[in-house]
């Protein structure tokens, strides 16, 4: 097999791919333990065979891709993000793996054979995809019949992250934290819509992550660091308006929250769909 194949061939999707380019470093310091939370559900509900060969969409720093070739997996991973796939690499050395083929492309295009895959998972990525539909019958696609698919979705932020969202809009009022459509989080959605893709006894199965920072002023560090949105407002801003913005958004946190230690509860749903 072909070994970290990086496929250039990708359409050029530079708006979408640069936050994630730019949190590509944080979200493996900050993220990847909520999302392994999230990833390890994944594998238990996709019943995978013994030595199965699956494919990881929108693979990020490996999150998923990691914990299944430990357990035994042949694993394909794909990202669209370059600065994503740079850490999925690393950290594939660091464990001392060896994926099957690891690549920069388009989820909503696979550039896999149809009926290869053993379990095809996609991580909080295929809810961010312009076309979910195309990621879904994507996905599908390339599952050989009756295999599973598992797609996660957030839920719901934690409280404390939605007011540190709603003071950052407090203060820049005339610059949208987010634009477009919002991206998937209703589990009814996620059934309805992995049902239209051609999957079968579609089940939705919710599943809760807690972390405790030790002061608001850690998990306003974290936020700067993993949240994408912020790490985009970072690198707009530049260092010296946003060090005004971050000074008054942590004094605001302190006035909510207090400044002792925060817990953040976040949910997640899990669709579970057979070709």
């Amino acid at each position: 097999m072909t070994h970290a194949v990086i496929d250039q061939g990708a359409p050029d999707a530079s708006p979408l791919v640069e936050p994630w380019n730019l949190v590509a470093d944080g979200y493996v310091q900050e993220v990847l333990p909520m999302m392994e939370h999230f990833a390890r559900e994944a594998l238990l509900l996709a019943s995978l065979p013994p030595s199965p060969h699956i494919v990881d969409v929108a693979a990020g720093p490996g999150t998923l891709a990691v914990l299944a070739a430990r357990n035994g997996a042949t694993v394909s991973a794909i990202d669209f993000s370059p600065g994503m796939v740079v850490n999925l690499h690393r950290r594939e050395k660091e464990a001392g793996l060896r994926f099957a083929d690891v690549r920069v492309g388009d989820g909503q295009d696979l550039p896999y054979d149809d009926d290869v895959f053993d379990g095809a998972f996609s991580i909080h990525g295929l809810m961010f995809f312009p076309d979910r539909a195309a990621g879904f019958r994507e996905l599908r696609r390339v599952l050989r019949p009756g295999r599973r698919a598992v797609v996660s979705i957030m839920g719901s932020l934690s409280s404390q992250l939605n007011t540190a969202i709603e003071i950052i809009s407090s203060e820049l009022p005339d610059l949208p934290i987010a634009q477009g459509e919002p991206p998937l989080n209703d589990p009814q959605v996620l059934s309805r819509e992995m049902s239209a893709a051609g999957f079968r006894q579609v089940t939705i199965h919710t599943v809760e992550y807690s972390e405790t920072m030790p002061s608001i002023s850690d998990f306003w560090g974290k936020v700067q660091r993993a949240a994408g949105f912020v790490v985009l407002l970072q690198h707009r801003l530049g260092e010296e308006r946003w060090a005004e913005i971050s000074h008054n958004v942590a004094e605001q946190l302190k006035k909510v929250l207090g400044n002792g230690p925060v817990k953040e509860v976040y949910t997640a749903h899990l669709g579970v769909g057979v070709k």
